[in-house]
């Protein structure tokens, strides 16, 4: 099954159990949504295993299925005015610089994919709608640890597998991860060459709201035939600037 079908099916289920919810009626079981949305029951078995493990979903005593917090906490940061305001600046961004622009949020140690634009002539994209990636070897992610401490650090990635994941410039400790956010820092941008997956560059920079940092803007920026550093740089931080405006003042 193509990656496509498998979000779609992931999604319409997730759809079906929170219509369920919504509706006062008794929550359904795996086997009951399978056959709601016409998905063959193995396969609708592994996909809400799946979102129960990133709190998607969760179950009850009864195997029933509902909505767990990182779907509230997804659907709370997409009902955010400021967030549909800036529909219009990751679009031009991405079409100004041939790359894709994206708006994530910090979940634990990972980062959820808010919002994202892909410009004319930019290479295909690796991401998708609500996708889910590590927060220590994302440009997106990094930006999101701006403020940590070496201390939140510690406590924020304490469980996480870093062996295995991400590409060959990904941190593999917390000491990896505070050495590279002090060269990000030091130069005001974040800057993930190969982290996420090899031949990825992405520069991203925090986008502080009244309460800190609420989210990140990023690019994935072409390795050859794209703006320059310079011009990309520069570019980010005008949209960052914007984009601090409408978290303020919403």
């Amino acid at each position: 099954m193509s990656l496509p079908s498998s979000l779609l099916q992931g999604l319409a289920l997730l759809e079906a159990a929170v219509e369920r919810e919504r509706s006062g009626r008794q929550s359904l079981t795996v086997t009951r949504l399978a056959d709601a949305v016409g998905i063959e029951r193995s396969r609708a078995s592994r996909l809400t295993q799946e979102m129960r493990a990133l709190r998607y979903l969760e179950r009850d005593e009864a195997a029933a299925l509902t909505a767990s917090d990182a779907y509230f906490g997804t659907a709370g940061a997409l009902n955010e005015h400021w967030l549909g305001a800036a529909r219009h600046e990751l679009r031009a961004l991405a079409s100004r610089l041939r790359s894709t622009a994206l708006v994530s949020a910090a979940d634990g140690p990972a980062t959820v994919l808010l919002r994202y634009e892909i410009g004319s002539g930019a290479p295909d994209p690796v991401v998708r709608p609500g996708m889910v990636s590590p927060i220590w070897c994302t440009g997106s992610g990094r930006a999101l640890l701006w403020d940590h401490s070496r201390a939140q650090l510690e406590s924020l990635l304490e469980n996480v597998q870093f062996i295995g994941v991400g590409g060959p410039n990904a941190a593999r400790s917390v000491a990896e991860v505070e050495a590279h956010l002090e060269r990000d820092r030091a130069a005001d941008i974040i800057t993930a060459v190969d982290e996420y997956a090899d031949g990825v560059t992405e520069i991203a920079l925090p986008i502080r709201g009244k309460a800190g940092v609420v989210a990140s803007v990023s690019v994935v920026v072409p390795k050859q035939g794209g703006a320059s550093r310079r011009t990309s740089h520069a570019a980010l931080r005008e949209v960052r600037d914007r984009l601090d405006v409408l978290a303020s003042g919403f």
